[in-house]
């Protein structure tokens, strides 16, 4: 079954390609009344063809059989309403939300976005904090607070340079306060809400302390005590000698860790040793594989000594924790990776993360000038002025206005008094945050721009196909190759899985394809004993008669001689090792894997070459089955479709002549 072109056509990742204008778009072919015009079989031809796509007459006469064939199965497929299948529709809507996304973003600040990340994980920063901290329902008078709190703090410490101090008096962070406010190393990117936490110490220089910047705990002054080269990740194992008594000395286990140094340095397995020895039990079965880990995740002494090993492979001395001693092994580390590589992964991250809202922000910000955005701000203060004071609680109602009245639009998409009432009523989460005001005009604006946001990225989904011609083309792969699979396994594949009758008769005329090579009937040994005395005596009676004959004789109760029989070709040399292609060849003795016993391999029956059944070649018919299937149907869709070919415009596209 030739799946290639199928699969070629179905998995579709997004490449840059040049797209003829519509004025200089020629159609290549038709079939029946569908055009297909040179920059769609161009793109096609190029991407699938990649280096080899040398447009030569012989690569574009070859291709466009192929794509015509492909082109007529779509066109069965379309008359077969396939394209109506509910199950289909949803797949290819699926597959429309997953491609949208990266389309529905400002790319350019994306890209700065990602390029930024990338920056900053080429070093780690040592920073220490002092935080004033905010819950997630503060009100704007807890913020306000807080954040006077937070710079009486600091005109404090620009004063006085105490920050020692200064942390015991102000910090909320229980945890960090009495080692003078530090939370190590850290690394970009930092978990989603602290995107201006990061934007501030990657700013800094060494020593110098921020003005308060908020985050999602609260607001943080923040000082830059240290830098170096990022130490990014790296897979270890190790074998732990846990202490009696956590954050204690602990002799007997420091003497178990010296001990099985030893044993390591005279070349003993450390997996092995981990698996016999190691008190961490969630790891030493897999010989002591503790994965990936980056900095800030364990002791400050265990990160220090692992990545300090600068070779896979090498081991620590013995390294003291709070829990116990530990010997580290480095395994693997993680590589910086070039931009190129490492931007879709980044982007995916930054897709999660709050900082998205920026390229979004800048997406909504173009959208409403290509648009024409209009907005219509007494009819907004109207829907306000119409709210009852019930708006910030649960039990609030949308009013009966007495006119429909337009608020905003965006392209031919209006924004009505009615339709916002109901967006509002249905985003309770969204107009209750404002209850701390209780300034209405404030939270309907809000929501208003909340709207309209939602009405741009609609109002671009909807042009993507017009605006991005990569994007049609994509859409355009994927719909086509859903409707190629669903025809294919209609016309070829179930029919030829399904119709025995017609397989039958296939086999039956086309039964000299399928042909056995020369073959022997081979036995596989094995005697589970180390008498060599009876082994070769049972070997040279079995080389004398056959094998089942030396079982009757030397083990009537199967105890202790076994065999596999097999019926091999002669091309399959493997099996042949040690054997001559003739009957009553016999192999020398070999152990036993278990090391209990021996083997040998003996050819019992040379068979000449035969036809095979249609069981023994059932796999290959029915592929070469389905491909008589495919070329009837092609042969059929042909005489159905008329193609037509445009040889001046095919030989136009020809640059290697």
């Amino acid at each position: 079954m030739k799946f290639q072109l199928f699969y070629i056509l179905t998995i579709c990742f997004s490449v840059n390609y040049n797209l003829f204008s519509q004025s200089n778009d020629p159609i290549l072919f038709t079939i029946q009344d569908q055009a297909v015009k040179v920059s769609e079989f161009e793109y096609i031809y190029t991407k699938n063809n990649g280096k080899e796509a040398d447009f030569s007459k012989a690569s574009l006469d070859e291709y466009l059989n192929l794509y015509i064939k492909f082109k007529l199965k779509v066109q069965a497929a379309k008359e077969m309403k396939l394209d109506t299948i509910p199950t289909l529709i949803k797949e290819l809507e699926g597959y429309r939300q997953q491609l949208t996304t990266n389309y529905l973003n400002d790319k350019e600040v994306t890209d700065k976005l990602a390029r930024e990340v990338f920056d900053r994980q080429s070093k780690d920063l040592k920073i220490s904090h002092i935080l004033f901290s905010l819950n997630n329902s503060a009100t704007p008078a807890d913020t306000l607070k807080a954040y006077q709190s937070a710079m009486d703090a600091y005109r404090e410490i620009m004063k006085t340079k105490e920050w020692d101090a200064l942390v015991k008096k102000y910090s909320n962070d229980i945890n960090t306060t009495s080692q003078s406010g530090s939370l190590g190393w850290i690394t970009a990117m930092l978990p989603d809400g602290f995107f201006h936490f990061e934007n501030t110490i990657y700013s800094l220089k060494k020593g110098e302390i921020s003005y308060p910047v908020r985050s999602r705990l609260g607001y943080h002054i923040i000082r830059l005590d240290d830098q170096r080269p990022a130490r990014r990740k790296m897979e270890a194992a190790h074998i732990l000698f846990r202490k009696s008594i956590k954050g204690k000395a602990d002799i007997l286990a420091q003497g178990r860790a010296d001990s099985t140094y030893q044993i390591l340095k005279k070349g003993g397995n450390f997996e092995e040793l981990a698996r016999m020895v190691s008190e961490d039990k969630t790891t030493s079965m897999i010989g002591g594989n503790i994965g990936y880990f980056g900095i800030n995740q364990y002791e400050t002494g265990f990160e220090d000594a692992a990545f300090a090993l600068q070779q896979d492979g090498q081991y620590t001395m013995p390294v003291e924790t709070s829990i116990g001693w530990h010997i580290i092994k480095r395994l693997r580390k993680e590589e910086e990776l070039p931009y190129e590589r490492a931007r879709k992964k980044i982007q995916a991250d930054i897709s999660r993360d709050s900082r998205f809202k920026e390229a979004q922000g800048s997406l909504i910000s173009k959208i409403k000038v290509e648009a024409g955005y209009t907005e219509n701000k007494a009819a907004l203060d109207r829907f306000a002025a119409a709210m009852d004071t019930n708006f910030f609680t649960y039990k609030w109602k949308a009013p009966e206005f007495s006119k429909q009245e337009e608020l905003g639009s965006i392209g031919q998409l209006k924004i009505t008094n009615i339709e916002f009432a109901d967006f509002v009523k249905s985003n309770t989460r969204l107009r209750v945050q404002g209850s701390d005001d209780q300034d209405i005009n404030l939270a309907v604006r809000n929501l208003f721009n909340e709207l309209v946001a939602q009405k741009c990225l609609q109002y671009e989904e909807a042009r993507l196909e017009e605006k991005y011609p990569e994007f049609k083309s994509l859409m355009r792969e994927y719909r086509e190759g859903i409707l190629l699979f669903e025809a294919t396994k209609n016309v070829v594949w179930d029919r030829a899985s399904e119709d025995t009758l017609g397989l039958r008769l296939f086999y039956e005329k086309n039964k000299s394809k399928y042909k056995w090579d020369d073959r022997a009937v081979i036995y596989f040994v094995s005697i589970d004993t180390l008498n060599t005395k009876l082994v070769s005596k049972i070997q040279k009676y079995i080389q004398k008669k056959t094998v089942p004959a030396g079982l009757d004789k030397f083990d009537k109760k199967r105890d202790f001689i076994s065999f596999q029989k097999s019926t091999v070709e002669r091309k399959n040399t493997e099996t042949y090792e040690g054997l001559e292609f003739k009957k009553g060849s016999i192999s020398a003795l070999n152990n036993n894997a278990t090391g209990n016993g021996f083997n040998f391999k003996k050819v019992e029956q040379i068979l000449e070459p035969s036809t095979k059944t249609l069981e023994e070649a059932r796999g290959f018919i029915i592929a070469d089955y389905q491909d008589h299937l495919e070329s009837l149907w092609v042969d059929e869709l042909k005489a159905k479709y008329p193609v037509k070919i445009n040889q001046e415009t095919l030989q136009g596209l020809v640059k290697n002549k």
